[in-house]
């Protein structure tokens, strides 16, 4: 198994909890990369709707529901407010449109129904800007600290047996009859059945350097954030960029307030991903569009950035499909895409396939979370 992102070690949980024998190697620490910079949201994502992508709507939405059961110490419910303006490059019927299908594909796992507020309703709750504010509406959804989420899952897999190997980059595959050798930094070597290469952002280099073929190449797209110093809102909202159509994010956080994301595509090495000044100043930008107290360089605590890893192209980022595929060939199997909140319905459908190779399902123990208590160290 290699990648120890959410979405490697939800897969190695889940191939443990069906007692096969499970390495996980990750290039550092479990977690670190990718899935401990994202909007730590656990969401449906209903921004997806617009580009009629229902049915990952519908299974993040069920996905987001076990999570709030199964891990309420981590997964905690969030009120998200959406403020529509004259100039909105979205009406209040397609925005309602939107929320009411929300609404319908969370069925009864549902947090709460979304509501309509009026202007001044909203500005009651919210600093924003009063001109030309038309009311908006409000919707749930969840929230999770990213990185402690994917050590709990690495936690959980390790208790099921899968052995640990971080610091553990790997350089090399070569194939053989009916296996596979696996090469790490330290020269190591080790001999597998199966090889599930769950690399994330680092898929299409190791895919090149090793001479695996295959019929997809991800995009990799950077998102950053901003962490202000201070809290603005109890509640979250989710703004629209007038200059190009794309959502964001303003959202409490452990005290204090996090803004983001960008969508670009990210052309330089994957190793010390920052936030670039020029993003630091569109989300600067847009905030002091919608709210009355403008923020500076001086009300920002820290940035941070990831990568994306995304299936598909398009000319704007924001427009590529948050879809993942699961490929099988032979003995080996490539993992494209996915995102926090489905890691489990991913791990799910990698169990069944490598079940397939084997000839037989295996049956999968009920899951038992395991808190990483240094998780945050």
């Amino acid at each position: 198994m290699i990648g120890g992102g959410i979405n490697g070690a939800g897969i190695a949980w889940e191939l443990a909890r069906k007692d096969y024998q499970v390495t996980l190697f990750d290039k550092g620490r479990c977690g670190a990369q990718t899935s401990s910079k994202t909007t730590k949201m656990i969401h449906g994502g209903i921004r997806y709707l617009e580009h009629l992508h229902f049915r990952l709507v519908r299974e993040s939405l069920r996905d987001r529901a076990w999570l709030l059961e199964q891990l309420p110490q981590l997964v905690k419910p969030v009120e998200i407010l959406i403020p529509i303006y004259a100039d909105s490059p979205r009406s209040r019927p397609m925005i309602r449109a939107g929320l009411l299908l929300y609404d319908v594909l969370a069925g009864r796992e549902n947090i709460s129904k979304h509501k309509r507020w009026s202007a001044g309703e909203l500005l009651e709750r919210v600093p924003l800007q009063p001109g030309r504010l038309r009311g908006g509406f409000s919707f749930w959804d969840a929230q999770v600290d990213d990185f402690a989420l994917v050590r709990t899952v690495v936690a959980s897999a390790a208790r099921e047996g899968a052995a640990v190997r971080e610091e553990t980059p790997v350089v090399a595959l070569e194939r053989r009859p009916g296996r596979w050798v696996v090469r790490t930094a330290a020269g190591d070597e080790s001999w597998h059945d199966f090889i599930i290469n769950a690399a994330g952002p680092w898929m299409n280099e190791l895919l090149a350097s090793n001479a695996i073929r295959s019929r997809y190449r991800l995009s990799l797209v950077r998102g950053s954030h901003l962490v202000l110093k201070n809290r603005v809102s109890d509640a979250g909202l989710l703004l629209q960029s007038i200059s190009d159509r794309r959502v964001f994010f303003v959202l409490p956080w452990k005290g204090t307030t996090l803004v983001g994301t960008t969508d670009v595509i990210h052309r330089a090495p994957l190793d010390g991903v920052v936030a670039t000044d020029e993003e630091i100043g569109y989300l600067v930008q847009r905030f002091n569009h919608y709210l009355a107290t403008p923020i500076g360089r001086g009300d920002i605590a820290s940035t941070f950035a990831g990568v994306r890893p995304l299936v598909g192209r398009a000319a704007n980022p924001s427009a590529i499909a948050r879809e993942y595929r699961v490929v099988r060939r032979g003995n080996m199997i490539n993992v494209f895409g996915g995102k926090l909140t489905t890691f489990r319905s991913l791990a799910s459908k990698v169990g069944m396939r490598v079940d397939n190779y084997f000839g037989r399902p295996r049956p999968t123990r009920e899951p038992r979370f395991v808190i990483d208590t240094m998780a945050g160290a």
